[in-house]
């Protein structure tokens, strides 16, 4: 199900370009964002209550937050993480760029007060956002 109208199809096509695999362990370096083919290698795991309504949709968001990790020189801390959400939400018009920016910045904020990420990542976001736009989150309610 794809809740966000739009936003799984940009994510689609900016994962495209990109060779990537689905693994049960976390990749925790940037050496082992790397598999044994050379392609990235991307977390499975809590993906089944994401704003993106489909676990594939949201391997591939990460696919290419990964890549981008890479390609900017962003490490792991959550400060890092911060930066690199804003750099990923400028990459999406209007609104996607919103959902973007929680999803990222928002867990990381999260998991800064908190010491883990929320449960239930589709209602953390719609929560964050409403707080954000001061309207409600039609498109995860």
């Amino acid at each position: 199900m794809n809740f966000i109208p739009g936003l799984n199809e940009h994510i689609r096509k900016q994962a495209d370009a990109l060779s990537y695999s689905v693994s049960d362990q976390a990749p925790n370096t940037p050496q082992d964002l790397f598999g044994s083919t050379g392609g990235l290698v991307v977390w499975a795991g809590a993906s089944d209550q994401t704003i993106y309504g489909d676990p594939s949709v949201n391997w591939a968001f990460r696919a290419v937050h990964d890549n981008l990790h890479l390609k900017h020189g962003f490490d792991f801390t959550v400060p890092e993480e911060i930066e690199l959400g804003r750099v990923q939400a400028s990459m999406f018009p209007g609104k996607l760029g919103d959902f973007i920016y929680a999803d990222i910045v928002g867990q990381a904020e999260f998991f800064l007060k908190n010491g883990h990420f929320p449960v239930d990542q589709k209602a953390f976001i719609c929560d964050y956002l409403e707080a954000l736009w001061g309207e409600p989150c039609k498109e995860l309610r």
